[in-house]
């Protein structure tokens, strides 16, 4: 009776963990497959472009009217502001207050991984220069001190 039991608990154990696991097949199928995904990615990139290209038309005509600038570099949007520098939130972090927002910069980018964060002082006014990845992490990629 014991190794009945323990086959059909091993035997759903393995249905479950197998039926959890699906979730991501199609999308890796389409990548994996270049025959099946390459017109697929595409049309995505094809797509992205073209709302990148409306999204800049917009955004240059909002940094006009505004303080912050957002320009394109290497197909990502940079935002430019004039900050307050907070202080560093660890070793790979800063904290910046702009007139509305706190702000927090990851400093891994080659561009600012040189500078000594630590030596500059809180409420040092400093323009920040970023942009967001694809997991919404503010970027900093120049750092000025006015």
């Amino acid at each position: 009776m014991k190794k009945l039991l323990m086959t059909l608990l091993t035997g759903l154990t393995l249905l479950v963990m197998t039926a959890c696991g699906t979730a991501d097949t199609e999308d890796q199928a389409s990548s994996d497959n270049p025959e099946n995904g390459t017109s697929e990615v595409a049309e995505e990139n094809n797509d992205a472009v073209d709302e990148n290209e409306a999204s800049e038309e917009t955004e240059t005509n909002d940094a006009a009217e505004t303080e912050d600038q957002a320009t394109t570099e290497n197909d990502r949007e940079v935002i430019t502001e004039e900050t307050t520098f907070n202080g560093v939130v660890d070793t790979h972090s800063i904290e910046v207050q702009n007139e509305s927002d706190v702000l927090v910069l990851q400093t891994l980018d080659p561009g600012v991984a040189d500078i000594d964060f630590q030596a500059v002082e809180a409420g040092t006014p400093v323009i920040i220069h970023y942009y967001q990845n694809e997991n919404d992490q503010n970027i900093l990629t120049e750092f000025e001190i006015q």
